[in-house]
């Protein structure tokens, strides 16, 4: 590979924040359009001889823009790995290539397959490095990268990593930062090269036929507002306390109330998830339009007439809720719309008089308000830019987004109007004019969006504001948070020291450990394995969640699942399966035990019954583990095992075994109530075949041990009643 550096021109900032990268691991923060990638690329450009760079971005478009980019300045072997190239492909290309650019689900999959190792990477570059929180899959890949590479390198880049001191350090941490160079469009370093960015804050008041209908809306929260005072369940009633944040906190503490049997609090979830829907409701009369609102309340008219939800019943039935939908339906006829939408066509109007060739970026909040802002702009080349389908909207495909950023490139079009999706991960061209149709409380995505304007010539961003709603405390919200971002980044330690020692992989002993896992099984668990050391082979598995040798299956549930696959009927047939197939089988049970007898209206001794027929007449023992880390461990000793000391082996194909003639009639007994192996076999045993069973008299079925006639009259009643829907 060659590195034609006398292509690269960089700005003193750049050489700045360059210097501090060769030597630490980098958290690069600069406004969009100012030239983090081209760092990456200098940074590249030093370090490709000492293994392959890998670039990592969240989204396909992303990556072939960065792709485009760095073929500029290398020639040499350039791949895109993502969902859309083969796990074998990708394993085959990642020998040959030099500079790999991947989505980093992809790399984190790959890494847990075994497919390749990081060690033979000398700089992962993490873009749109904010999302390295949580269980993102950043997170795990910088932690597996440090333990396998000790000259290891990281470039994070972002153009706003948090507005608080403590995202920032989860960031560091995360991602094993030393450093952080920031830079804002005033630094001096920047401003020679950054445009001036005009903001104008356009104000408007509700007026009174919207201002009627918010009037019901909030009697209609206030009213179950009241009822949680009085339950205790809120300390006021007062409105201007209660927001979306609060509502969604309460109502995963009422959840948990309610596994408990706790019915006061099953009522007062009822009621907040009502107003949860109430509250969108109010959200989309203040800050959107009549029209999303008038859409929204129809869909949920719509769903009272089949749902069994009762917040959704607890809606159409409310006086006050049914007065204001009967006013939007009526103002909606009478053309009266929110006053935001006129100021957005003035606006749009304006810049495409003073420039006909502008290309402009309107934001709202919510996919059901984009179609009356197309209708609101008919004058004007518009298109929607909306995410992947959802379960209301078919929504657009990567291709399809693809296609419309190139239309506005091509000045085929000259006016997106774009929800969450437009801020960050796409390829959209610098353009003339960014109107928030409402503010954001984010300062992420407040600088996201902003950054789409003001790169290569004068950028305007007007931000449309309803008086004495939320958007006025949002707008200071966002405002708020982004100057404390700037205070944090400057006062930020540029060291951070890291414990390594607890993310490095155990060595395996002289036979590595091996276990086949099921491609469902929860990420967590598999990724504990992987920095056990266990030799990991993810497919779709016929039975069990984890296969850890020719005779050993493993099951695993979380508690809550344990009680649902009882109810619907999964839990002894994946019982006869594990058994059918697996010499000896175990029940790995995840979560608070104490939580069993909580998780569902099912009776304790149903519960208990269970675990005592699948420990006495299937013989799978139950093992009990609090988390994902312990289960992990658990499934690596057993693995160990069997593998190491007993010289078991494992097949690794996982496909259940074919059923001898023996088998398919056991299985079929097994099909009838409160019938389990031993008393299937028993059945097969006394009447020979499946049809005398079915034929047997109640008395002769009474006769068989351990059967009863309780049991023997539940199965004549089965097969005997005639079948009704």
């Amino acid at each position: 590979m060659e590195f034609h550096k006398d292509k690269l021109n960089l700005r003193v900032y750049q050489q700045t924040i360059l210097a501090t990268a060769i030597k630490h691991n980098t958290l690069c923060v600069l406004p969009t359009g100012l030239g983090k990638t081209h760092i990456a690329i200098a940074l590249a450009g030093l370090k490709y001889k000492g293994g392959k760079i890998l670039m990592l971005a969240p989204t396909k478009p992303l990556l072939e823009q960065h792709k485009e980019m760095f073929s500029e300045i290398f020639s040499g072997n350039l791949e895109i790995f993502s969902g859309t190239v083969s796990p074998k492909k990708r394993k085959e290309l990642w020998d040959s290539a030099d500079i790999i650019f991947s989505t980093p689900q992809t790399i984190k999959n790959d890494i847990l397959n075994r497919y390749y190792s990081l060690k033979d990477v000398s700089l992962i570059i993490f873009d749109e490095a904010h999302r390295a929180a949580g269980d993102y899959a950043y997170v795990f890949i910088a932690q597996d990268y440090i333990s396998k590479r000790d000259d290891h390198r990281i470039l994070a880049l972002t153009a706003s990593p948090g507005s608080d001191q403590e995202k920032i350090n989860e960031i560091k941490n995360n991602l094993f930062i030393d450093s952080i160079e920031t830079r804002a469009r005033e630094h001096p370093e920047v401003k020679p090269y950054t445009k001036p960015l005009i903001i104008d804050y356009q104000f408007c008041d509700l007026p009174e036929d919207l201002l009627k209908i918010k009037k019901y809306i909030e009697l209609a929260l206030k009213d179950r507002l009241n009822i949680l005072k009085r339950e205790g369940y809120v300390a006021s009633s007062d409105l201007s306390k209660i927001s979306k944040k609060r509502l969604i906190q309460m109502q995963k503490a009422l959840i948990i109330q309610s596994k408990k049997k706790n019915y006061n609090a099953m009522r007062a979830l009822s009621l907040v998830a009502s107003m949860l829907k109430i509250y969108h409701a109010h959200n989309l009369l203040e800050s959107e339009s009549i029209e999303a609102l008038n859409a929204y309340l129809e869909d949920v008219w719509r769903q009272s007439e089949s749902t069994k939800v009762k917040a959704i019943k607890n809606i159409v039935t409310d006086f006050n809720l049914r007065v204001a939908y009967k006013l939007t339906q009526d103002i909606k006829e009478k053309g009266i719309e929110h006053p935001k939408i006129q100021l957005l066509k003035h606006a749009v109007a304006r810049q495409l008089n003073e420039k006909p060739d502008s290309k402009i970026l309107i934001f709202t909040e919510y996919r059901t308000n984009v179609n009356k802002i197309l209708k609101a702009l008919t004058f004007a080349k518009a298109k929607r830019f909306v995410g992947q389908a959802s379960t209301k909207d078919k929504g657009m495909t990567q291709k399809e987004q693809n296609q419309i950023i190139q239309e506005l490139k091509n000045n085929e079009i000259n006016c997106l109007v774009c929800t969450q999706v437009a801020e960050e991960g796409l390829d959209i061209p610098s353009v003339d004019l960014v109107i928030f149709y409402s503010p954001v409380p984010s300062a992420v995505r407040t600088i996201q969006r902003k950054g789409r304007t003001a790169r290569h010539s004068i950028g305007k961003l007007i931000i449309l504001i309803t008086k004495n709603t939320k958007d006025e405390a949002y707008f200071w919200i966002a405002k708020h948070r982004e100057n404390k971002m700037k205070l944090v980044l400057n006062n930020t330690s540029n060291n951070v020291e890291q414990n390594l020692n607890k993310f490095i992989s155990q060595a395996p002993d002289d036979i590595p450990i091996r276990v086949l896992a099921d491609n469902r099984e929860h990420n967590r668990v598999i990724e504990e394995l992987y920095k056990l050391g266990v030799v990991l082979k993810i497919k779709p598995l016929e039975v069990g969640d984890f296969i850890l040798s020719d005779d050993l299956v493993i099951e695993k549930k979380e508690v809550s699942d344990f009680v649902n696959s009882l109810i619907d009927g999964r839990l002894f047939k994946q019982a006869v399966n594990l058994k059918r197939n697996f010499k000896n089988a175990i029940l790995l049970l995840e979560g608070k035990f104490e939580d069993l007898y909580a998780v569902r209206n099912v009776r304790p001794q149903s519960i208990r019954s269970a675990l005592a027929s699948l420990a006495i007449d299937y013989q799978i023992p139950i093992l009990l583990s609090s988390d994902p880390k312990e289960t992990a461990h658990l499934i690596h000793d057993i693995a160990k095992r069997e593998q190491q000391k007993e010289k078991k082996s494992i097949s690794l194909r996982g496909q259940a075994k074919a059923l001898s003639l023996a088998e398919q009639q056991q299985f079929f007994i097994e099909g009838l109530p409160l019938v389990g192996p031993s008393l299937a076999k028993s059945l097969l045993k006394k009447f020979k075949t499946p049809e005398a069973i079915i034929n047997a008299t109640l008395e002769d079925l009474t006769n068989v041990e351990n059967l009863g006639e309780k049991k023997a009259k539940l199965i004549k009643e089965i097969l005997e009643k005639e079948f009704k829907e």
